[in-house]
Protein backbone atom coordinates (compact mmCIF):
# COMPACT_ATOMS: atom_id res chain seq x y z
CA UNK A 1 0.00 0.00 0.00
CA UNK A 2 1.29 3.44 -0.89
CA UNK A 3 1.17 6.23 1.68
CA UNK A 4 0.77 9.87 0.68
CA UNK A 5 0.27 13.11 2.56
CA UNK A 6 -3.12 14.76 2.33
CA UNK A 7 -1.62 17.60 0.28
CA UNK A 8 -0.30 15.07 -2.26
CA UNK A 9 -3.70 13.38 -2.41
CA UNK A 10 -5.52 16.69 -2.91
CA UNK A 11 -3.09 17.77 -5.64
CA UNK A 12 -3.44 14.46 -7.50
CA UNK A 13 -6.97 13.43 -6.49
CA UNK A 14 -8.39 12.62 -9.92
CA UNK A 15 -5.33 10.66 -11.09
CA UNK A 16 -5.16 8.75 -7.80
CA UNK A 17 -8.86 7.91 -7.95
CA UNK A 18 -8.45 6.55 -11.46
CA UNK A 19 -5.37 4.58 -10.43
CA UNK A 20 -7.17 3.01 -7.49
CA UNK A 21 -10.16 2.15 -9.66
CA UNK A 22 -8.15 0.65 -12.52
CA UNK A 23 -5.42 -1.19 -10.59
CA UNK A 24 -7.10 -1.96 -7.29
CA UNK A 25 -4.19 -0.36 -5.46
CA UNK A 26 -4.75 1.12 -2.01
CA UNK A 27 -3.46 4.47 -0.83
CA UNK A 28 -3.14 5.46 2.81
CA UNK A 29 -3.65 9.16 3.47
CA UNK A 30 -1.48 10.86 6.11
CA UNK A 31 -2.17 14.06 8.02
CA UNK A 32 0.62 15.22 10.28
CA UNK A 33 2.41 11.90 9.96
CA UNK A 34 -0.66 9.89 11.04
CA UNK A 35 -2.73 7.71 8.71
CA UNK A 36 -6.29 9.05 8.82
CA UNK A 37 -7.97 7.56 5.74
CA UNK A 38 -7.47 5.33 2.74
CA UNK A 39 -8.42 5.33 -0.91
CA UNK A 40 -9.68 1.90 -1.94
CA UNK A 41 -11.37 0.51 -5.02
CA UNK A 42 -15.15 0.15 -5.14
CA UNK A 43 -14.66 -3.63 -5.02
CA UNK A 44 -12.59 -3.36 -1.83
CA UNK A 45 -15.23 -1.10 -0.30
CA UNK A 46 -17.98 -3.62 -1.15
CA UNK A 47 -15.90 -6.39 0.43
CA UNK A 48 -15.31 -4.35 3.59
CA UNK A 49 -19.01 -3.55 3.87
CA UNK A 50 -19.95 -7.21 3.38
CA UNK A 51 -17.48 -8.24 6.09
CA UNK A 52 -18.91 -5.59 8.40
CA UNK A 53 -22.42 -6.94 7.75
CA UNK A 54 -21.23 -10.48 8.59
CA UNK A 55 -19.64 -9.27 11.83
CA UNK A 56 -22.86 -7.45 12.75
CA UNK A 57 -24.81 -10.65 12.12
CA UNK A 58 -22.42 -12.66 14.31
CA UNK A 59 -22.81 -10.07 17.09
CA UNK A 60 -26.59 -10.30 16.80
CA UNK A 61 -26.47 -14.09 16.95
CA UNK A 62 -24.21 -13.94 20.02
CA UNK A 63 -26.66 -11.56 21.67
CA UNK A 64 -29.55 -13.91 20.88
CA UNK A 65 -27.69 -16.90 22.33
CA UNK A 66 -26.85 -14.85 25.44
CA UNK A 67 -30.48 -13.77 25.79
CA UNK A 68 -31.72 -17.33 25.47
CA UNK A 69 -29.18 -18.56 28.04
CA UNK A 70 -29.43 -15.71 30.56
CA UNK A 71 -32.70 -13.96 29.88
CA UNK A 72 -33.03 -10.27 29.34
CA UNK A 73 -33.78 -7.04 31.13
CA UNK A 74 -37.34 -5.72 31.08
CA UNK A 75 -37.80 -2.46 29.17
CA UNK A 76 -39.03 -0.62 32.26
CA UNK A 77 -35.83 -1.53 34.11
CA UNK A 78 -33.75 -0.22 31.23
CA UNK A 79 -35.72 3.03 31.15
CA UNK A 80 -35.28 3.48 34.90
CA UNK A 81 -31.52 2.81 34.60
CA UNK A 82 -31.17 5.34 31.78
CA UNK A 83 -33.11 8.01 33.68
CA UNK A 84 -30.95 7.73 36.80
Amino acid sequence: MHTLSISEVVARAEALARQVQSTGSRIAVRVGGKTVAALVSPEDLETLEALEDQLDLLDALDALVDHEANGGTPLEDLKHHLES
